[in-house]
């Protein structure tokens, strides 16, 4: 009798855990990138469901181009205050600090240089040092002004939090989903990577990175509860008459095109806001800078693939890294 018990308790037991594992995913488009959401337990297709209907009520409202959204209502205010959400005041406030921080190399105020080279058009140039010199003037953090949900730009300063935006909407996504009661779940929304909890199974995701040259996925990581975002000049970029190649990551302090030894920056962090922000200003930054803004902190952990076909990443990672490509050499950072 009490073998026939123990079969029909592993019997509900088994049962239990497939119920609390079922996996639901959503497809969609939103932020002018494609994005997938897998999670796992028994409301896991409503919860899927509430965070697509989250990440494209934050778009209408960070967009760009969006001619209803906070930004483009103060691009276009011609200095006039504007009541903004309040999604978008908490972004401000974190992207200026960051800028700040950063000594600008990160700048959410970029968007008057970032539209004179092309990148928001497709229209493609190079400015002359002098425009470029002209527009940096526009790019000054203090000409934005947050006042609680109010917020006011000087005339022809204009902002881009295409930077932050997606990292914002998967910390948004994940904190729906704990609501919901999902423990796994996965989330690629465009390109940077969230992970609630680990895999049903309680074993890490595995996740690729994207190689440069698209010929394989050269570094994988195991993770659990955390974010994995990539910035890197491969992703979009324009060749000039001259044969110069120009990529679509500015340097916020000389308003030109990053130009050094990277070819990507991935950041590893609790945060999905935190690592995008990141990885677009450990690029600017470069290895050395970015190493040192990495040992005064300690809150996040990087991997830098560079021009020399070489591999660095930051020792937190030395049990969750596989390198899976030859590398002409392999540094660990401490």
């Amino acid at each position: 009798m009490k073998r026939i018990r123990f079969a029909l308790l592993g019997l509900f037991l088994g049962f239990l855990a497939a119920s609390c594992s079922k996996e639901s995913s959503v497809a969609f488009s939103a932020m002018n990138t494609a994005m997938h959401i897998t999670s796992y337990g028994k409301k896991s297709e409503k919860a899927n469901a509430v965070c697509k209907k989250r990440i494209e009520e934050l778009e209408k409202i960070l967009s760009t181009t969006m001619d209803d959204s906070d930004i483009f209502k103060l691009n276009n205010a011609e200095g006039k205050p504007c009541s903004v959400h309040p999604e978008t005041a908490f972004l401000l406030d974190f992207t200026l600090n960051f800028a700040t921080k950063t000594g600008n190399a990160f700048n959410p105020a970029l968007y008057p240089v970032t539209r004179s080279w092309g990148f928001t058009t497709g229209s493609y140039r190079v400015p002359s040092a002098e425009e470029i010199e002209k527009l940096l003037a526009l790019t000054d953090i203090r000409n934005v002004l947050v006042d609680g949900d109010t917020v006011s730009l000087s005339c022809g300063s204009m902002l881009d939090l295409g930077a932050a935006g997606k990292g914002f909407a998967g910390d948004e996504a994940v904190k729906l989903l704990k609501e919901k009661g999902i423990k796994s779940a996965i989330l690629d929304l465009g390109g940077n990577v969230q992970a609630l909890g680990c895999k049903p199974n309680g074993k890490p995701w595995t996740i690729g990175l994207r190689s440069p040259d698209d010929d394989g996925v050269p570094v994988a990581l195991k993770v659990c509860d955390c974010a994995v975002v990539t910035s890197g000049g491969y992703e979009r970029f324009f060749t000039a008459e001259d044969g110069r190649t120009f990529v679509h990551i500015l340097d916020g302090r000389t308003g030109i095109p990053v130009e050094n030894e990277l070819v990507s920056a991935t950041i590893v962090a609790e945060s999905g806001l935190y690592a995008d922000v990141l990885s677009t200003t450990v690029f600017v930054l470069g290895k050395e800078a970015a190493t040192e803004l990495w040992r005064g902190s300690h809150d996040f952990e990087m991997i830098l693939l560079l021009e020399d076909g070489s591999l660095a990443y930051t020792e937190g990672l030395s049990d969750k890294i596989s390198v899976l490509s030859d590398f002409s050499k392999i540094e660990i950072i401490r």
